[in-house]
């Protein structure tokens, strides 16, 4: 297929705007949109209409010359903008053989390949000059046609890549129950019997190191209990801090609540901000309880107002313990459920990375 090279600026208009600010956005609440430099089509807030010396725009392409450096939107109703946003108007003569979501389909993945920052903003100047590919019929104008076959397969790709976001943030909140039937006995985390709470130190910033590469350090976990926050000097740490060793389960305080299990013999820092759960009973499977706190750990409300600090764990969280004939704790049932649980979760989280890769796929609009 043929196609022509063409410059924004000989098919658009470039108007000059007066970005709102977001004072004036308070001071005048309304309910048309004003965009900002956001990655999705979202409103920073809403005007009324009519108002003074407010450039309002209608039916045209915007991209964002900072924040989400890049991303092009077509916004079909009357909208106005801050100053990381900004419109381009087709040129009357082209309204009837340009689509509009074609152009903003190939402007956008220019602009994106441009690697975009604040510090490189996608200015008015730089975007007027960037050329793009039109399709044209064998008489050299512009084919309408094949803009909309090309666009109308990028929106039918885009909604198959959204519900495939979809089905992969369902994947990722979904508690994996293994299934039976068995007594148990109901046991607090607050129970010291069975358990030792504790939450690690405040760290400072000099004493981390970000990375391990010499091997000598050990890593140090805080909110996010899943990746170290840094590293810090083993001897350090035992003379200043907290120095703990698996086998244990740490969550993390603040944030999103969650739990992880560190490994027999395995050293590490807690910071103030993770918690460190130590089994004091050896027929109690550490393994098994990091399943069913992982896939309970949503219904006891955790989060930045209701933290989950020392005090509320050990008050709220209860946990059933398969028991056998005589009372005691059955461990072998414990591994079994456990094993099976990891071997579900392998599966659960191969599924996801699958649809990761899926979703990050490119598409490319190819001109045949």
């Amino acid at each position: 297929m043929d196609y022509k090279v063409v410059r924004l600026s000989e098919i658009f208009n470039f108007p000059a705007i007066k970005g709102v600010t977001e004072k004036f956005i308070l001071d005048n609440p309304g309910n048309i949109p004003v965009y900002g430099g956001k990655k999705t089509e979202t409103p920073i807030g809403y005007i009324k209409d009519n108002l003074p010396g407010v450039k309002y725009f209608e039916n045209c392409l915007a991209w964002n010359r900072e924040g989400s450096v890049g991303y092009v939107f077509w916004h079909k109703h009357k909208f106005t903008t801050n100053d990381h946003h900004r419109p381009m108007i087709l040129k009357e003569k082209y309204k009837d053989v340009i689509n509009l979501e074609y152009v903003r389909i190939v402007l956008e993945k220019k602009l994106l390949r441009l690697g975009l920052s604040w510090s490189k903003t996608a200015a008015k100047k730089k975007v007027k000059e960037i050329e793009i590919e039109i399709p044209i019929k064998e008489n050299g104008e512009f084919d309408i046609e094949k803009q909309n076959e090309i666009a109308q397969k990028y929106k039918k790709i885009q909604m198959f890549k959204k519900e495939l976001q979809q089905y992969t943030e369902k994947l990722e909140i979904l508690s994996v129950t293994v299934s039976g039937k068995y007594s148990y006995r109901s046991i607090s985390l607050g129970d010291t019997t069975y358990f030792k709470l504790s939450i690690g130190k405040r760290i400072v910033k000099k004493d981390i190191f970000r990375d391990n590469l010499e091997g000598d350090k050990i890593p140090i976990y805080s909110a996010n209990v899943y990746k170290p926050f840094g590293y810090i000097n083993q001897k350090k740490a035992e003379k200043k801090y907290c120095v703990k060793s698996g086998p244990v389960l740490i969550w993390g305080i603040d944030g999103k609540f969650d739990w992880n299990y560190i490994p027999d013999g395995q050293m590490f820092c807690p910071t103030d901000h993770c918690g460190v759960l130590e089994i004091k009973n050896e027929d109690i499977y550490p393994q098994y309880f990091l399943y069913v706190l992982r896939n309970e750990k949503n219904k006891y409300g955790f989060d930045r107002t209701f933290r989950a600090s020392l005090r509320n764990v050990k008050e709220n969280i209860v946990i059933n313990i398969p028991i056998k004939e005589n009372g005691d704790f059955d461990l072998e049932l414990q591994q079994q459920i456990a094993k099976r649980y990891t071997e579900l979760e392998k599966m659960r989280h191969e599924i996801i990375k699958k649809l990761r890769k899926i979703q990050h796929l490119e598409l490319e609009v190819e001109i045949e």
